[in-house]
C-alpha cells in the first residue's frame, strides 16, 4: 500500500510542476529516489510529518545556513570523508534531476555519466566501510 501511495504522490508532484509526463519525468522520479536513499527519509513520510515533499524539504535545508551534510542519513556520521563527499556529490546530482524545469534536467544518460564520475573504489573508503555496510544491513 505504501508503495502505491508513494507512486501516486510522486506522479502528481511531477505532474503539478509540468502538467505533462515525459522522459524527463523519469529523471525527476529518479532524483526523488536518490534523495530518499541519501537522506534516509521517505517522500511520503516527510510530506505527512512536515507538510512538504522531500524535494521541497531538501531545497529548504540547502537554502538555509545548515550544512548540506545535515540532509544525509545520520547513519553516514563517522564514515570516511571520501564516502561523505561522494554522497554530497550525489546529492548535487539528485537536485539536478529534480529541477522544477524539465528542460533543465539531465537525460538519464547524463545522470549515469555524472554518477560514474563520483564512483571510487571500495579500497579508497577505508576500514569504516565494513562497519557502515553492516550497520545498513542490520538496521
Amino acid at each position: 500500500m505504501d508503495l502505491f501511495i508513494f507512486s501516486i504522490f510522486i506522479f502528481f508532484a511531477e505532474y503539478g510542476y509540468t502538467m505533462n509526463i515525459t522522459e524527463k519525468s523519469d529523471v525527476y522520479i529518479y532524483g526523488v529516489v536518490l534523495l530518499e536513499i541519501l537522506s534516509g527519509r521517505s517522500a511520503v513520510e516527510n510530506w505527512l510529518r512536515e507538510g512538504s515533499h522531500i524535494v521541497e524539504w531538501v531545497k529548504k535545508k540547502m537554502g538555509s545556513f545548515e550544512l548540506a551534510v545535515t540532509i544525509l542519513d545520520a547513519k553516514l556520521q563517522g564514515m570516511p570523508d571520501q564516502m561523505v563527499q561522494e554522497m554530497l556529490q550525489t546529492l548535487g546530482i539528485a537536485m539536478f534531476c529534480v529541477n522544477s524545469s524539465p528542460a533543465e534536467r539531465p537525460t538519464m544518460k547524463e545522470v549515469l555519466a555524472l554518477l560514474m564520475e563520483v564512483k571510487s573504489s571500495p579500497a579508497e573508503w577505508g576500514e569504516n566501510f565494513t562497519t557502515f555496510n553492516e550497520a545498513i544491513i542490520y538496521s
